[in-house]
């Protein structure tokens, strides 16, 4: 429509506006029926588009793979015991039995930390019956270390006296040699022996003789600098002590040194790691992932603000899973995977042993498995490992527990004390579903070309205006357009070649092993006339098969030719397949109306598709120019009989006078 501004009948008072559409009808018509025909036309497209789409995946997927005889080596395993392993063959297994063994299992790697603690300056025990180990029992402790300087220890036993001057350069160890020396030198009875922190003093006896008063020792004072007397950080003071007269054998008190005693934390996950220590700041861990050249290391920078978030989240990008347990206090690291390929480890830069220590996740340089910490928590570790197969005597390892062996698929569930057996053979029901796959997809096309080739004519529905839709509901518009588009491929020439196309390649005879065969001879083949709906003509049906609605009742000839005879099954199936590949390749091939892998003249339909959207915009154009020609003539007439009333009003105004 015009935008032109327009006079109606004010002065003719005609009804100019309607007498203008009246006279556009014809014209308005032809734009609507080329819009209506353009309609048709996409609808035809979109048809053609959901067909060639279903032909186009037979073509490639199933009739492909169908066509070669390799498509038919289906094979299937028993396991005789499917709780050690499951098993499933591809088409390059060979038949027969085989022996199986699991000898590992692949693994994650973890890491379960011990107890983070804060950590004071204190005092702890020499030796730990937990951790110690020889020789290392805690008797090459220096004297320095339990607070003792130098000084003279006085002994009196039972009357004999002796000294032991030390500087507390001395071992626990040293110190024991040279009291016994002493002791020896001066003829006293008394002997010193140090077993598991503790020192043991067997002397003389009160009252096993005149005089005798057992035994008692005593130190000179403190050191300037030191904490301890040499009885204080032997353990000795109260056993021992001038005027305590201790008598036999007697054990002192276990021996501590300088040391950080660990205090219990109540860590948050947003807690900086400089809370637990002071010593974390500055220092630099490395996560490694994986072995050899193939490892990944991340470097990670402990900051004065970085938290224990932070923390895990550096892990986590290194490779690993990590986070923290506020409960337990505990970090969790664990590897991504399983296998050697996952396997992790962290360590640390000259002096950050201490600060994994801190983090209770140092495990030593060969990182054992299990360490006991100072503050008597554990950390302990599970590293990653391959799984491990023996098949047939030969040995196979993987990062998981999936193994890929000359066409079987080995997936290890449990370790077997035993060997188990593997049985694997020809698949035949694996190819009659295959076959039974191809006829439904076959029928889910054939059926729809069928519907739509033999559709009812549709001449009595023409295509609604929106005054009729508004005037109809929702269902009934989309059944009476429904109807229409049925119909646009009724008797459609391309829609025949393609439906005969696949037809024919199903019918036709093959030469197999010198005799003619059809799929009828195996029990495939379409129903009667009469026993199927009009869109259902076409359809294949397996008979005997128990899905068939129409057929399950008869003898299921497909099953009984595979068991018989699968060769000559194959070599049909595989011949048919060819056929109708090789048809559908050639209506598929490209011409000047249509594109390579249609079935149909996409091309042309885009031509004429583009044609309506020029007729339609020169129509519209003709049908503006037509109604504001007419809207400006009878402008003109109001104009003139707008002036006559005027030039009449003037003259009777002036006769009037």
């Amino acid at each position: 429509m015009s935008d032109l501004l327009r006079m109606t009948g004010m002065y003719s008072g005609m009804d100019t506006e309607s007498i203008i559409q009246q006279m556009l009808k014809a014209k308005a018509q032809k734009v609507t029926n080329l819009k209506n025909d353009q309609k048709k036309l996409e609808w035809k497209q979109t048809l053609w588009q959901d067909l060639n789409k279903r032909i186009y995946k037979l073509y490639t997927g199933t009739l492909s793979n169908m066509r070669l005889e390799g498509s038919y080596a289906k094979k299937k395993t028993k396991v005789s015991d499917p709780t050690k392993a499951t098993i499933t063959a591809s088409e390059g297994a060979v038949n027969g039995s085989q022996s199986l063994e699991v000898k590992k299992l692949a693994k994650s790697g973890y890491l379960t930390g011990a107890t983070v603690s804060k950590q004071v300056d204190g005092y702890i025990p020499i030796y730990n019956k937990d951790t110690a180990s020889a020789p290392s029992d805690g008797s090459d402790t220096l004297l320095a270390s339990l607070g003792v300087g130098k000084g003279t220890l006085t002994v009196d036993a039972g009357g004999t006296q002796f000294n032991v001057t030390v500087d507390g350069t001395e071992r626990i160890s040293d110190f024991v040699t040279k009291f016994n020396n002493e002791a020896q030198n001066a003829g006293a009875q008394i002997t010193m022996s140090y077993s598991e922190g503790k020192i043991t003093v067997d002397g003389p006896t009160s009252g096993a003789g005149d005089g005798s008063f057992g035994f008692e020792m005593s130190s000179s004072p403190i050191e300037s600098g030191f904490t301890k007397t040499i009885l204080q950080g032997l353990g000795l003071s109260n056993v021992c002590a001038k005027g305590d007269n201790a008598s036999g054998k007697v054990t002192g008190e276990a021996i501590t040194r300088k040391g950080l005693i660990y205090e219990e934390g109540n860590f948050k996950a947003d807690s900086k790691l400089s809370e637990i220590t002071k010593d974390l700041v500055g220092r630099r861990l490395f996560l490694t992932v994986g072995e050899g050249k193939d490892a990944k290391i991340t470097t990670i920078d402990i900051t004065s603000d970085m938290t224990i978030n932070d923390f895990t989240r550096k892990l986590q990008e290194g490779g690993v899973n990590a986070s923290f347990d506020e409960k337990n206090q505990r970090f969790f690291i664990s590897s991504s995977g399983t296998g050697k390929a996952n396997e992790f480890k962290l360590e640390g830069d000259k002096g950050a042993h201490d600060a994994l220590l801190n983090l209770g996740l140092d495990m030593g340089d060969d990182q054992q498995e299990e360490v006991i910490y100072p503050n008597g928590s554990k950390a302990t570790r599970i590293k990653a490992q391959d799984g491990e197969i023996i098949l047939n005597g030969a040995t196979f390892t993987s990062d998981t527990n999936t193994f890929t062996v000359n066409g079987l698929s080995i997936t290890a569930n449990a370790l077997t004390e035993e060997a188990i057996s593997i049985t694997t053979e020809t698949d035949y029901d694996g190819i009659y579903d295959m076959i039974k796959d191809f006829v439904a997809e076959y029928n889910d096309i054939m059926n729809e070309m069928t519907k739509l080739y033999g559709a009812d004519s549709s001449r009595k529905f023409t295509m609604l205006s929106e005054e009729e839709k508004e005037a109809m509901s929702e269902d009934e518009v989309e059944k009476w357009e429904g109807t229409i588009k049925d119909s646009l491929l009724r008797r459609d020439k391309d829609l025949n070649n393609v439906m005969q196309c696949m037809i024919g390649a199903i019918n036709k005879g093959y030469d197999i092993g010198g005799k003619t065969l059809y799929l009828v001879n195996f029990g495939i083949g379409t129903a009667g006339y009469f026993e199927s709906e009009k869109a259902e003509r076409n359809a294949l049906h397996i008979f005997g098969d128990s899905d068939d609605d129409k057929f399950s009742e008869k003898d299921n000839d497909l099953k009984a030719a595979l068991a018989e005879d699968p060769e000559q099954v194959i070599s049909l199936f595989t011949e048919m397949s060819k056929e109708m590949y090789t048809s559908l390749r050639k209506t598929m091939d490209g011409t000047d109306y249509r594109s390579v892998y249609k079935v149909y003249d996409d091309k042309r339909m885009k031509i004429e598709y583009d044609d309506y959207t020029k007729k339609i915009k020169e129509a519209e154009k003709k049908l503006n120019a037509y109604e504001d020609k007419w809207y400006k003539k009878f402008s003109a007439m109001e104009v003139a009989l707008s002036k006559l009333q005027s030039s009449q009003n003037s003259l009777a105004s002036m006769l009037g006078q």
